[in-house]
């Protein structure tokens, strides 16, 4: 049988992994200067390794919950374990786009800026006057440190969420409670 040790464990060691893992992958786009890039291809790709690292270390997590627990499994438990996972890694991306925002490149947000309102332009989709307008209200409402930290916590514990219900659903196996 499951016990809560073995739920602790198995999330926190995957929550952590997720979570490393993805700072890691953060450092190495700021090292490499693609989390600049403006290039839709580059931005697609590492959206996409970012997904499939998510699901699958919320699924990786799942699958030794449900083999310790001797191949059972609820939709239930599918969705505590993805968002227990999902809320640690997202506290560590947190605190790294924290410490990326007022440490390591406190004008990040600026730069972004800049980067839209160049694609922006070479898009041809608004005239000069406008730019001007958008970049000076993008400007104006910089995220805070408390959003700069909440907001990947939240979007990554709301895709745990959603990850763990469909892989709870697809992994499920029920206690037989009609044996005698």
């Amino acid at each position: 049988m499951e016990t809560k040790a073995d739920f602790k464990s198995i999330v926190i060691k995957n929550g952590l992994l997720l979570g490393g893992i993805s700072v890691a992958l953060s450092i190495i786009q700021y090292l490499t200067g693609i989390i600049y890039s403006t290039n839709t291809m580059l931005s697609i790709l590492t959206v996409l390794v970012s997904i499939g690292l998510f699901i699958w270390f919320i699924s990786a997590a799942i699958q030794q919950y449900k083999d310790a627990n001797g191949g059972f499994l609820t939709v239930g438990e599918g969705v505590k374990i993805g968002v227990v996972v999902a809320l640690i890694a997202g506290v560590i991306g947190g605190a790294y786009a924290v410490l990326l925002n007022t440490v390591i490149e406190p004008d990040f947000y600026q730069k972004v800026v800049a980067l839209t309102v160049e694609k922006l332009e070479t898009m041809g989709v608004m005239n000069e006057e406008q730019l001007e307008a958008f970049e000076a209200e993008m400007l104006k409402s910089k995220p805070s440190v408390v959003w700069t930290f909440l907001s990947p916590v939240m979007w990554s514990t709301i895709g745990g969420l959603i990850i763990g219900a469909i892989i709870g659903a697809v992994k499920k196996q029920n206690k037989d409670t009609t044996a005698f």
